[in-house]
């Protein structure tokens, strides 16, 4: 479908899958003049950012960011003042900021945490309002492969996956020890750190149980790694901003919230705090691969720890791999980094998702192919000994009363999809409705569930076995 298709479907049901292929095709030039030509007085568009589905208002602004056009301006900033869920937020901050409305950007005042749940989405308004600003000015920023000295870096994975990520850093070399949920490890080679794929992020640990009082703080925190930092509040509940100016005054170097190469970390509890030191100026080449996401796509690090949990149930060398519901592929190709196999295929019913893995399997240079198919029409040559999938959460992608009907018959068609002694490794949040498909489909077995967290949520990996005695 081109882009009238889509533009016509933003007063729908599928607004939402609608901007965010209007996203995709908005990377181009020719892409944008024809999706402004086409939107005439853009009230679509804009009923669109005043929708009440919060993914759908967020998909607006993404689509009024990559078309670049300052007509949109004061819908943007009328949306920044109303907006209040979380999620939607940096999609706002990095529209205004391809706008290049320097001025509005700078006003805007985070919002302050509430709670342990909302701490990574505030932390990611946060990001997108610095990286927003990034635009209005140059930095150089030079990269660092090691430190000066050994020292301890605290390495974190997806609440979960702490086991893949101590595997992979063995794997690496390093011998890490379990320390307050992460893998703790001492070394100068920091760029080694940086290629653990399960890694979330690597901190530095620099004072614990902390006065939360700038002049401590400053002394406890020792020589900068930069001259260059942002510091970064977690936990705080009273005046932001009168703290950072208050430790920006303590320490030396200079706080540049928009240019930066290392970033103090301040986590508060009352009137104590922990702190660290995460550096931005370490080379990362992991995931080549990630050049465009989809709607709720799986984080990298934790497509990683997927990936390597899944292969502890594989039963053959080079398996032939299914992802039947891909999105931009990153399952597919955290798994084929991990090693050879025989087939890769990645199917959705989303072109623009198909598109978009096919982009990121060029970039990644992947042997995977993707299918643009429903997977309940979708017949292979023959069966697969993983299948291996991120299923359908039923909030930012469909809906609980959708995935009830999915769900029952894409559990039908498993054993079918399945080679003998073939494994599917299924990541969901609905836990209760995977379990009842399962428990009334004959010829699979239930063998591990796992609980997992993911921003806020708490999804679960189901490993099913084809029951070979009953197929």
């Amino acid at each position: 479908m081109r882009a009238q298709g889509y533009i016509e479907q933003l007063t729908g049901e599928a607004a939402g899958e609608a901007l965010s292929a209007l996203c995709a095709l908005g990377k181009t030039k020719a892409g944008r003049e024809e999706i402004n030509g086409l939107l005439g007085d853009r009230q679509s568009l804009y009923g669109a950012a005043a929708s009440e589905k919060p993914k759908v208002r967020k998909n607006a602004y993404r689509l009024m960011g990559a078309l670049e056009d300052r007509r949109d301006l004061p819908v943007l900033r009328e949306a920044l003042q109303k907006e209040e869920t979380l999620f939607a937020v940096p999609s706002l901050l990095l529209a205004l900021g391809k706008l290049g409305d320097e001025g509005t950007l700078r006003a805007y005042e985070p919002p302050v945490s509430a709670s342990p749940e909302t701490d990574g989405l505030v932390a990611q308004i946060v990001l997108a309002k610095e990286k927003a600003l990034q635009s209005f000015e140059t930095y150089g920023q030079e990269q660092i492969d090691r430190l000066p000295a050994p020292r301890k870096v605290l390495c974190y994975a997806p609440e979960g996956f702490l086991d893949m990520l101590m595997e992979e850093l063995r794997e690496l070399g390093f011998d890490p020890r379990p320390e307050n949920g992460a893998a703790a490890v001492v070394t100068d080679r920091i760029d080694l750190v940086y290629r653990a794929d399960c890694m979330t992020e690597a901190l530095l640990p620099v004072g614990q149980d902390v006065a939360l009082d700038a002049e401590e703080i400053a002394r406890k925190v020792g020589p900068l790694p930069a001259d260059r930092y942002r510091i970064e509040l977690r936990g705080y509940t009273r005046d932001r901003r009168k703290l950072i100016a208050a430790l920006a005054r303590a320490l030396p170097g200079q706080n540049n919230p928009s240019a930066y190469d290392a970033e103090l970390r301040v986590d508060c509890r009352m009137d104590r705090a922990d702190l660290y030191w995460k550096l931005w100026n370490v080379a990362d080449g992991r995931y080549p691969w990630r050049q465009r996401t989809v709607s709720a796509s799986i984080h990298p690090a934790a497509a990683s720890c997927l990936a390597r949990y899944a292969m502890k149930f594989e039963k053959r060398e080079r398996p032939r791999v299914l992802d039947p519901f891909c999105g931009c592929g990153s399952l597919l190709f955290a798994r084929e980094s991990l090693g050879p196999c025989r087939v890769l295929v990645g199917v959705d019913k989303s072109g623009s998702a198909v598109e978009s893995a096919r982009v990121n399997a060029r970039a990644g240079k992947s042997k995977a192919s993707f299918v643009t198919k429903d997977i309940l029409r979708f017949e292979g040559r023959e069966g697969f000994d993983l299948i291996l999938s991120n299923l359908p959460f039923g909030n930012r992608v469909g809906s609980h009363e959708d995935n009830t009907r999915l769900y029952d018959r894409f559990v039908r068609r498993l054993p079918d999809l399945l080679a003998p002694g073939g494994v599917a490794v299924l990541y969901t949040m609905e836990y209760k409705l995977l379990k009842t498909c399962l428990d009334r489909t004959g010829g699979l077995v239930l063998r591990e569930r796992k609980r997992t967290e993911a921003g806020g949520l708490l999804p679960w990996i189901f490993v099913v076995d084809r029951d070979d005695v009953r197929c």
